[in-house]
């Protein structure tokens, strides 16, 4: 089936509402220290009354007895204790590897209008308490411990961990926010919601893409009788799962900038294939023969028919959408790689970029592949997994647009005016047409 492919930019803004309850403690991590993208909209840096305990099922029968549940920050309540027939959309923004779920909520507070409820997770790195975190729906959270991920398994849909191990994992976090808001439309309290829209940058892009694949709420399941559409938009990710063996032909990884007019026709197993065993490993593919700490994944792991249709059915899903900053095309880590020998693409003045070992410099400034989301570090992966899908985000971006193509895909694809920017992501036109409209 045909991509639709669509172009560039804009913004527009509002701020919405809130009320949850308060708690005393801030911050909990490094990872939500910075608070300038709240106050620069006028909330106070502990976003205490957005704070909520989302209790999570014991999907997998785990013997931990106690109550788990994930933090976030949400603009109006899930606890089923606010009624409001305004909000016709949610959008769930998901943060990128530093963590930081509250800049993303604020950022998304600053663009939703005022229908749009705003949640953004938090798949952090310590374990709190949901008294010191606050939100929670009863008077007895005394014991209530939090989910928290002290790698980034996060990013593929792995488990919570350490402890308590296989109850939990980030895929089933986005199930359950959906469920609850299914659920809350039918009590009556969010009656006119009609999509619920998941959205990820960077690692936050890997996330959804990933669980965009297995998740039956990412494929409207017609068993989940959710009342509303959801929808997930991935921008800027640093490698995707593809759905076969095959990986775009060298032609199509060209060691250069090839743009928004790049286009790959020939996909095969790739030659490095005998020196890079774990391209096709789960995060990049879906062998998953050394799948591990993801019990989410694990049926389809023992059963191929399974995956198969599981696969079948992603392929045909309408309501996954791509965005790809047309100047996300920096690569300092990767030996030939030519990167644009221009200023305010891969060398912007202020900046100061590790590790760099094949990017050199302009004008006595360090390449940066990551920039403006880091000024400081380099975190485009250049691993051979992610070699083999491209040499920079935006030629990876497009050679996966090509791949589900080739496999009938029914998936729209567009570009936004930027480099590695999760706010000219979230500037622009596309964006908002997809997420708000």
């Amino acid at each position: 089936m045909k991509i639709s492919i669509l172009s560039i930019s804009a913004a527009f803004s509002t701020v919405p509402v809130l009320a949850v309850s308060a708690s005393s403690f801030w911050p909990p991590s490094d990872e939500l220290s910075d608070d300038s993208s709240c106050v620069d909209i006028g909330l106070d840096g502990e976003l205490a009354p957005y704070r909520q305990s989302l209790t999570l099922p014991n999907t997998y029968q785990n013997s931990y007895s106690d109550t788990i549940f994930h933090p976030l920050f949400t603009s109006s309540s899930l606890n089923g204790d606010v009624t409001d027939d305004s909000l016709t959309k949610a959008v769930i923004f998901i943060h990128g590897l530093a963590g930081d779920a509250n800049t993303y909520f604020c950022d998304g507070l600053d663009i939703s209008p005022s229908d749009v409820l705003v949640i953004s997770p938090w798949f952090g790195d310590a374990q709190v308490s949901a008294d010191d975190w606050g939100g929670a729906n009863s008077s007895d959270s005394s014991s209530w411990t939090s989910t928290y991920w002290t790698s980034s398994n996060w990013v593929k849909g792995g488990d919570a961990s350490p402890d308590p191990s296989r109850y939990t994992t980030s895929f089933d976090v986005i199930d359950v926010i959906i469920q609850q808001l299914a659920d809350l439309k039918k009590s009556g309290k969010y009656k006119n919601l009609e999509r619920v829209t998941v959205n990820g940058f960077s690692a936050g892009a890997q996330l959804a893409s990933r669980w965009s694949i297995f998740s039956p709420y990412a494929n409207n399941d017609s068993e989940l009788s959710l009342d509303f559409t959801v929808r997930t938009i991935v921008a800027d990710g640093s490698s995707y799962v593809y759905l076969d063996s095959t990986r775009p032909d060298d032609s199509c990884v060209t060691l250069e900038d090839t743009g928004t007019t790049h286009t790959c026709s020939s996909f095969s197993v790739p030659s490095s294939a005998s020196s890079c065993s774990s391209y096709n490993g789960w995060k990049y593919g879906l062998d998953f023969t050394e799948l591990s700490a993801n019990v989410y994944l694990e049926p389809y792991a023992s059963d191929s028919d399974l995956l198969d249709s599981q696969v079948s059915t992603y392929v045909s899903n309408p309501e996954v959408y791509f965005l790809f900053g047309d100047k996300d095309v920096c690569n300092c880590n990767y030996e030939g790689y030519s990167n644009p020998q221009i200023s305010s693409t891969c060398y912007p003045t202020h900046t100061s970029c590790t590790p760099n070992s094949f990017g050199g410099t302009l004008n006595d400034v360090e390449c940066c592949d990551t920039y403006p989301d880091t000024g400081s570090s380099n975190a485009l992966a250049v691993g051979c997994e992610e070699m083999v899908q491209g040499s920079n985000r935006l030629q990876r971006g497009i050679n996966y647009m090509e791949h589900l193509n080739n496999l009938g895909g029914n998936v729209t694809y567009g570009f936004f005016e930027g480099g590695h920017d999760n706010a000219a992501f979230y500037a622009s036109d596309l964006f908002d047409d997809w997420a708000f409209n």
